[in-house]
């Protein structure tokens, strides 16, 4: 797990200022690479790269490593990179060192693009070919490690973090209205889009070539096409996923640093645990618990069981708003754009207390968009039942008396009404159209009331980004529809960001077995009932590893990770909300309409509605252009 950033010029590198950029890069890349730094440059291509040392801690390992006519800039593991190792060994190819960087430099001299298809792992890399004056930008399959870059004629500049990229830039750029209406419908800026409207992300599975001919994006991986003939037995289908997800522990404990464990009051990192003790593997595993928050916040117990059952080396992490509040800080400055999801808080600080013992960390993450293990999908599950209720009661009875529910995450009851609030609003929509919805966080109607920047017209929004994934998926299942766009949206966006940006800022690598290819199209091949029934996500995990832990694990309601954020926005951090939804502030900012966040934070005090996450949200971006100084509005 590295950092990255370059800048190809296909006139020519200036003589003068390209060092100082690259300097400042990796001065921002350092907590993604804390071991080591290196540069290189020709007259067209410049380097940087910083250094998590994991597999082959020596020097001969250090980047940009150039090798066969070529030279790269990498930022990942590749797992399997020992038995590619012995294939080009083979094939005639020599090696200085023990690393996977060096493999895969070799790996694209022998197969070109064809090596991508043969990793098993997670990456982005820059590798530049001098001889054909070709720049080429990889990400792995389902988009672990970031990679943004910029373009402006004849010269792209790259990187593994925004402000790494705005480093090597000569302006900031313009703040994109169409990622701002993304950002505060779904709290996170999903790929292509990138905060500046001249940044653009690499989507997952995709290569970029730039050279005379231009910039060319190729789509060198699709779930769907990867994905194999449909399961017809699930005994059959049972007993691939537990040799493959097996297959994907063991393989991740490839390294030359200690290994750990992130371990969950839920069935995934459980199942993770189990399968490495199944197979002889000591684990060191560690869980977070809000302090005071309640039983919904509290995964220590759950997890302490898992721990016991297992003999596992456990150490519990406890947190306060006290802890988050002094962390806030260091979590936003993390985020190179703003980001929404407030469990990136006890992520990070998880993260660095794991940092402290370990330098690896296997996780769960990813089952839920794998496996359907969202709440969305049992409603999924019930929306045909309710569309079939007569349309007059629907709007004139239940949906009006539904919406006026209070609602609190910190009650179990009223947490229910704010579920079947969401539920109503969005159950008798089209199958995208209802997906998007429960995804948002602020419907299309506050958004535009929120945001007072010039429209775009025809810009993406949840619904239009949802649809084209249904209709990418290729599959007449609806369940397995909905999973292939969480994978691509949720996953991207949210869940994988927040994972990449709170342990790099640790000097933490964080390894997912649940995204290893062939779990994933080993889940994509069966039929939605396989993964989900009314009442029970996951099905297929559960039955499946169900002889490896105790039944009270399986039979615990699902919870998010989550912080009690209502409390602590009108608490512990009620004046860092004032202060990001002052109505000065804002209307200098030229961005917002500071009315609705006024009511918002209203509604959160008088329990009328649990709009926290839309606040949250406000003040990440608040915490965001502080940290950059933007306070100009939109192009």
């Amino acid at each position: 797990m590295c950092g990255l950033a370059g800048i190809v010029d296909l006139s020519g590198l200036p003589e003068d200022g390209v060092a100082s950029r690259l300097e400042r890069a990796t001065l921002r890349l350092h907590p993604r690479g804390p071991d080591g730094r290196g540069t290189w440059r020709d007259q067209r291509c410049a380097l940087a790269h910083t250094r998590l040392a994991v597999i082959d801690l020596s020097e001969a390992a250090a980047q940009p490593m150039a090798r066969h006519g070529y030279v790269i800039a990498y930022n990942g593991e590749i797992y399997n990179f020992a038995s590619l190792r012995e294939e080009l060994t083979r094939k005639g190819h020599r090696f200085d060192s023990h690393s996977d960087t060096e493999v895969l430099l070799a790996g694209w001299a022998c197969w070109g693009a064809g090596l991508l298809d043969r990793l098993t792992g997670m990456f982005a890399f820059a590798l530049w070919d001098a001889s054909a004056g070709e720049l080429v930008l990889a990400r792995d399959r389902f988009g672990k490690k970031p990679l943004l870059y910029c373009r402006h004629g004849r010269r792209v500049s790259f990187a593994s973090d925004m402000d790494a990229l705005l480093a090597l830039e000569d302006r900031p750029g313009d703040l994109d209205p169409t990622a701002l209406g993304l950002l505060f419908s779904l709290r996170y800026i999903p790929d292509p889009y990138a905060i500046f409207s001249h940044v653009r992300k690499l989507p997952p599975g995709t290569l970029a070539r730039f050279g005379d001919g231009g910039l060319r994006l190729e789509r060198w991986y699709h779930p769907a096409q990867a994905r194999p003939p449909r399961y017809t037995s699930e005994t059959e289908a049972r007993n691939d996923l537990r040799q493959r997800l097996d297959a994907a522990t063991r393989e991740r404990l490839v390294a030359d640093v200690p290994v750990g464990l992130s371990l969950s009051g839920g069935i995934d990192s459980a199942i993770v645990a189990a399968s490495l003790t199944a197979q002889g593997h000591a684990v060191r595993s560690f869980t977070i618990g809000v302090r005071g928050a309640g039983a919904y916040y509290e995964e220590r117990p759950a997890a302490r069981v898992v721990a016991r059952h297992l003999s596992l080396d456990h150490t519990e992490v406890e947190i306060d708003a006290a802890e988050a509040g002094r962390a806030l800080g260091a979590v936003m400055e993390g985020f190179d754009e703003p980001f929404a999801d407030s469990s990136a808080i006890p992520t990070y600080l998880l993260a660095r207390e794991m940092r402290r013992h370990v330098t690896v960390a296997l996780s769960g993450d990813g089952a839920d968009e794998v496996f359907g293990g969202y709440r969305k999908y049992q409603g999924e599950l019930q929306a045909e039942r309710y569309r079939r209720l007569p349309a007059v009661l629907r709007r004139r009875v239940l949906e009006p008396a539904i919406a006026a529910l209070p609602e609190s995450k910190d009650r179990p009851w009223l947490e229910r009404a704010r579920r079947l609030r969401r539920f109503v609003a969005h159950a008798g929509k089209q199958a995208a159209d209802r997906q998007a919805g429960w995804m948002r966080e602020l419907g299309a109607r506050e958004v535009d009331t929120l945001l007072t920047v010039p429209k775009v017209h025809n810009a993406d929004t949840p619904e239009t980004l949802v649809a084209a994934l249904h209709e990418e998926a290729m599959d007449d299942d609806p369940i397995n529809r909905m999973l292939f766009a969480d994978l691509r949206l949720v996953l991207a966006g949210d869940i994988l960001v927040k994972i990449d940006r709170m342990s790099m800022a640790n000097g933490l690598e964080v390894r997912c077995p649940m995204l290893d290819q062939r779990v994933v199209e080993c889940a994509a091949a069966m039929p939605g009932t396989f993964k989900l029934t009314a009442g029970s996500g996951k099905r297929i995990l559960r039955r499946t590893f169900a002889d490896r832990l105790p039944a009270e694990v399986f039979r615990r309601p699902k919870k998010g990770f989550e912080v009690p954020l209502a409390r602590w926005l009108t608490s512990d951090l009620a004046d860092m909300t004032r202060a990001a939804i002052d109505p000065g502030r804002l209307r200098a900012q030229g961005l917002f309409d500071p009315a609705l966040p006024q009511r918002w934070y209203g509604d959160l005090m008088a329990g009328r509605r649990d709009s926290a996450w839309a606040l949250w949200t406000i003040v990440a971006f608040q915490g965001w252009a502080e940290r950059h100084g933007m306070m100009r509005a939109a192009a």
